[in-house]
């Protein structure tokens, strides 16, 4: 299973800009980009990335929703994102170490 991360804005230039800092090098989208997205195949990796909007969420006009492979999209907000990143978490590292789990026991 993995997660989708759609990045949104409308200011010129805001995903370059951000993406640029969060990469730490130049990143090759045209300043009129209003929509980003890139799927995780290991959707904890995911987490980094929506910490890091939430935790600049006064510098960059940027909104974030999340897409699981049930292809509904699900917004990431101020208020729920400490839950979003638990629920990550709990429902894809739980998942690995139940197969670990099974796969030892075989």
């Amino acid at each position: 299973m993995s997660l989708t991360v759609n990045l949104l804005s409308r200011k010129e230039g805001e995903l370059k800009r951000f993406l640029e800092r969060f990469y730490e090098c130049e990143v090759d989208m045209d300043d009129d980009t209003e929509i980003w997205f890139y799927e995780y195949v290991r959707p904890v990796e995911a987490v980094d990335i929506i910490s890091a909007v939430m935790d600049n969420i006064d510098r960059f006009q940027i909104a974030i929703c999340i897409q699981l492979s049930d292809g509904k999209l699900y917004q990431v907000t101020e208020a729920n994102h400490n839950e979003i990143i638990r629920d990550i978490f709990l429902l894809f590292c739980n998942r690995d170490l139940l197969h670990q789990s099974c796969n030892t026991q075989q």
